[in-house]
């Protein structure tokens, strides 16, 4: 069998190629993939190759919604004509291992709960990091709460931030269209970060006090520096995005005179297993973030900006390469 995927085949080229499908193994599962969403930042970074430290060819992705078209004989965690979300890679075709002696968790394979579409269910991993960063926020009832950069990630984080009692959750952004997203997502503030006095703006809206909680889901490293300057004394500022690159502070006036907390969440360090005292697995945020799509209390129907073909994939790249005015929200649909 044939398929097709998006390859970055070498630093900051993108082509889509035509690939052998293996067949299907004894403990394997076969996804006709029908939806994968693009993680903006992550994939970025990999295709411009800002860590240092990226292999090409690389095959992005892993946002992927798709049917179980065909099982191997051991497989019993899903059945032929099931939709699923997996950690997929951009392709039309993909193999899950389902063997029980892989470690727990390394495999991802879960149902779509009845009433949730492919297109939304598709940014349940994009939604267990904006979760996985909130839950290392520790947040509190009326704690206020900032979050700079107001792509997929910082929306999810500010929807996450009020469903966990926050109050107000304030975006910051530098794109128009991404505040008016931010508004349709339930965040009653905004900051035009361009036209609007931000440190002015957080100090009127927390009563002089400063930010309680500061989120930084951007791909610039001089975010902190600002959230650091608005931040409540012993306020917290945790770090969600990907930010290649350094930043000079000053440890004493910046940091040690308001006893700030600054906290990186990285979502892949969330535990595979459960343990008493981290419960929240990967796969638990991923499920926990299905549910609150089926109920209605978090939205991400209003983020897609962009649905299109696996073809099209060098021009959406290079749309996002140029930046985030005129779009947000991914994906492709196969």
């Amino acid at each position: 069998m044939q398929g097709t995927r998006v390859v970055f085949l070498e630093r900051g080229r993108v082509e889509v190629e035509d690939f052998s499908v293996a067949p299907v193994a004894s403990h394997q599962a076969l996804i006709r993939t029908e939806v994968s969403a693009i993680s903006a930042g992550t994939e970025l970074t990999t295709l411009l190759g800002g860590r240092g430290t990226e292999r090409y060819p690389s095959y992005p992705g892993y946002s992927n919604v798709g049917v179980v078209e065909e099982i191997g004989p051991e497989v019993t965690a899903c059945k032929p004509g099931d939709r699923v979300i997996t950690l997929g890679q951009h392709a039309s075709h993909f193999l899950v291992d389902l063997s029980s002696d892989r470690a727990a968790g390394q495999v991802y394979l879960e149902p779509v709960p009845a009433g949730v579409g492919a297109v939304e269910a598709s940014f349940a991993i994009l939604g267990s990091i904006a979760m996985h960063g909130v839950r290392k926020a520790e947040p509190q009832l009326m704690q206020s709460a900032v979050v700079i950069g107001q792509g997929v990630i910082g929306q999810l984080i500010a929807q996450l931030a009020r469903l966990a009692g926050c109050s107000p959750v304030i975006g910051i952004d530098v794109f128009p269209l991404r505040l008016e997203k931010a508004r349709q997502s339930g965040t009653r503030m905004v900051i035009d970060a361009v036209n609007m006095d931000v440190d002015a703006a957080v100090s009127a809206a927390t009563h002089e006090r400063g930010v309680d909680l500061g989120f930084d889901a951007t791909r610039s490293p001089q975010t902190i520096l600002t959230l650091m300057r608005i931040a409540a004394q012993s306020g917290k500022i945790i770090i969600v995005g990907s930010s290649p690159g350094k930043v000079a502070i000053s440890v004493y006036d910046e940091l040690q005179l308001k006893e700030l907390t600054i906290v990186g969440a990285h979502q892949p360090k969330a535990p595979l297993v459960a343990h008493p005292y981290f419960a929240w697995t990967q796969g638990r945020n991923r499920l926990a973030f299905l549910d609150l799509l089926r109920d209605g209390l978090v939205r991400v129907d209003h983020l897609v900006t962009h649905r299109v073909a696996p073809h099209e994939a060098p021009r959406v790249y290079e749309m996002i390469r140029e930046g985030g005015a005129n779009w947000l929200g991914v994906v492709f649909t196969w």
